[in-house]
């Protein structure tokens, strides 16, 4: 892999944990239910987008522990602080890096 691709990959995964680290401590009642995938994971989920950044591990699913989960805008707000942007789904909310940023 070429160092300027690696190297940008690697900002951006390091500033995705770290966005991760900062609402898991605002938001303490936070799990992650998926994170990183092989692509043969990612294919073999209902509605995977090829191209869905849980292959560079710069998204993440979470739940809220039941009567916790913050209201929608707060979450959002706080997201945006670090640079993610919020999906809310069925089941869970879906965070990534927001396409495009650099640390």
């Amino acid at each position: 892999m070429d160092e300027v691709v690696y190297d940008t990959r690697m900002r951006r995964y390091s500033r995705f944990v770290w966005g991760m680290h900062y609402l898991r401590t605002r938001f303490p009642t936070m799990s992650v239910t998926s994170w990183g995938r092989s692509p043969a994971h990612n294919k073999g989920l209902p509605g995977s987008d090829p191209a869905s950044q849980h292959l560079e591990w710069t998204a993440a699913d979470v739940v809220f522990d039941p009567g916790t989960e913050p209201e929608h805008g707060t979450l959002v707000a706080a997201a945006r602080e670090v640079g993610i942007e919020v999906q809310k789904e069925a089941d869970h909310t879906h965070l990534e890096l927001v396409t495009g940023w650099l640390p």
